[in-house]
């Protein structure tokens, strides 16, 4: 057996000689890691509390650390860095997990002694959750969870995971009920058009419109990526890979919605300028308005990030 399996209950076994030895040795150890052994049963439990909430901010404060560091760090030379210090790289993640955790929580949620006592194996697997789903949890839930083995706390946490993602598809669902509850209590015409028709034209106006500006910020980043060749080629391989295959992929979906509407109604509809789209003043002017409200959300979610 070692040292690792061995119960607490086992120390209250030893004989009065041997504890005096194991606190001799206690003592001694604690000379060399410079730590001052309380005086009293209750300042050494305070001391011990102390040490547990410390453990995991100083956790959080590695992952905060880690953060800024990858973020200076060169394509590959963080993940070869953490090799050279012999720092796993799961240990990296999990500190990181917790210090995003800690930066999207309130400040007075992370101020709960509930959650500064939860161990860290446990508290890597309660930084996995959304961070929703963590907030809801009170003290007393916190509490509770902190008393459960590890197995039995990975239990609990997945069915709040199972509980979180049954809220999500059921949100979902509500909303398409809702939106076509609305399209169906709609009038049937819209600027002389069935509704329906009226909406695919603004919203499709609007949407490409926001797709456009995200495209051209993205082109210009793209220029200055392949103009400056002075960075490190690896990062902007990487950079450049992101580009194709993300943007490939929606290419690839409009080409798909494209062309199953050629499909349907023959290409000899979308072929010259007769094609293109024709709009009612009144029709235009609600797409303009609707485009620039889009395009305006667009633009307060980037400036917030």
């Amino acid at each position: 057996m070692t040292i690792k399996d061995q119960d607490l209950s086992e120390i209250h076994a030893l004989s009065a000689e041997e504890q005096q030895q194991l606190i001799a040795k206690i003592e001694k150890l604690a000379g060399h890691i410079q730590m001052v052994l309380p005086d009293t049963l209750d300042e050494a439990w305070q001391e011990v509390v102390r040490l547990e909430e410390q453990a995991v901010v100083n956790t959080a404060k590695r992952g905060f650390l880690y953060m800024s560091i990858k973020t200076q760090c060169a394509h590959g030379e963080f993940e070869s860095k953490l090799k050279e210090f012999g720092i796993a790289a799961r240990t990296a993640q999990d500190a990181v997990s917790i210090a995003k955790m800690f930066l999207a929580l309130p400040d007075a949620k992370t101020r709960t002694s509930a959650l500064l006592n939860i161990s860290k194996s446990k508290l890597v697997e309660l930084a996995r959750l959304p961070v929703e789903t963590v907030e809801a949890l009170d003290e007393d839930d916190l509490d509770s969870l902190n008393e459960l083995s590890v197995r039995e706390f990975r239990k609990e946490i997945k069915k709040l995971k199972d509980k979180n993602q049954e809220l999500s598809e059921g949100n979902a669902s509500l909303i398409n009920e809702l939106e076509n509850e609305r399209l169906r209590k709609a009038p049937d015409q819209l600027y002389g058009i069935p509704t329906l028709c009226a909406h695919v034209r603004r919203e499709t106006f609007a949407h490409s419109s926001v797709v456009n500006e995200s495209l051209e910020q993205n082109i210009a980043e793209v220029e200055a990526l392949l103009q400056q060749r002075d960075l490190d080629l690896d990062a902007r391989i990487g950079a450049g890979q992101s580009v194709y295959h993300l943007w490939l992929g929606v290419q690839q979906r409009i080409n798909k919605m494209l062309q199953s509407v050629v499909n349907e109604f023959g290409e000899e509809h979308f072929i010259g300028a007769e094609s293109l789209p024709v709009y009612s003043e009144d029709e235009w002017q609600d797409a303009q308005a609707n485009r620039e409200f889009m395009l305006s959300q667009f633009a307060a979610r980037k400036g917030g990030q």
